[in-house]
């Protein structure tokens, strides 16, 4: 049984890259000028919001009016919980941070590399997800300062401690994590049986098996 994203937690919901489409198209026929980067940085705690924001980046107005939207893409490509059958997707394993190299952008940049990986149907081999996620996090880092130890980027730089920045002990924290949830029940298919089992049928690839 799937669940309708507008029941959602927001900072559940902006992990998946299509819900945010339809959440940034819906909010841009209202404000032409509607930024979702600063929409999530209000969401993640990195920036305030200011008094002229009115209630465009409220997460219960942006359900209000992106609700019908929503109740589409549920038809389309339904949300589901771990362990209900159907379809998962690789996004359902960053719904933890990692717990070292945090920084007051960390969020935002996490949920970008889930976004960045979310219509990657699970399961997948830990071979595949390292390099998913090493090609992820190299698009979203080009643009970046390397300050040895840590990254500055600037779009997510709201101000206050740590600002923009994002710690590789971050990102290498996150790739273990990620591969230890890989390891659950139905996350990780073995190479061999990629194709066929080893009587020549086709194999039963499970569901996700995340917890949180």
């Amino acid at each position: 049984m799937s669940f309708p994203r507008k029941k959602l937690d927001m900072s559940l919901l902006i992990l998946e890259e299509r819900s945010c489409a339809v959440i940034e198209r819906c909010a841009k026929k209202f404000y032409p000028d509607w930024d979702f980067n600063r929409f999530e940085a209000i969401q993640c705690n990195a920036a305030d919001a200011e008094p002229a924001d009115g209630g465009r980046y409220d997460a219960s107005y942006i359900f209000h009016i992106a609700g019908p939207a929503l109740d589409a893409l549920d038809a389309e490509v339904p949300f589901l919980f771990p362990l209900e059958r159907g379809t998962h997707y690789l996004w359902e394993l960053f719904t933890e941070l990692p717990k070292s190299g945090g920084s007051r952008s960390s969020r935002q940049f996490w949920n970008r590399l889930s976004r960045a990986m979310s219509s990657i149907e699970m399961p997948i081999t830990q071979d595949e997800l390292i390099e998913y996620f090493e090609q992820a996090s190299l698009a979203l880092l080009e643009r970046s300062v390397d300050l040895g130890d840590r990254f500055y980027i600037q779009e997510l730089d709201y101000g206050g401690w740590n600002g923009g920045i994002v710690t590789k002990d971050f990102l290498i924290e996150g790739l273990k994590m990620l591969a230890a949830k890989l390891k659950g029940p139905g996350g990780e298919r073995k190479k061999a049986s990629a194709e066929t089992n080893t009587e020549g049928g086709s194999e039963d690839e499970g569901v996700s098996g995340q917890k949180d």
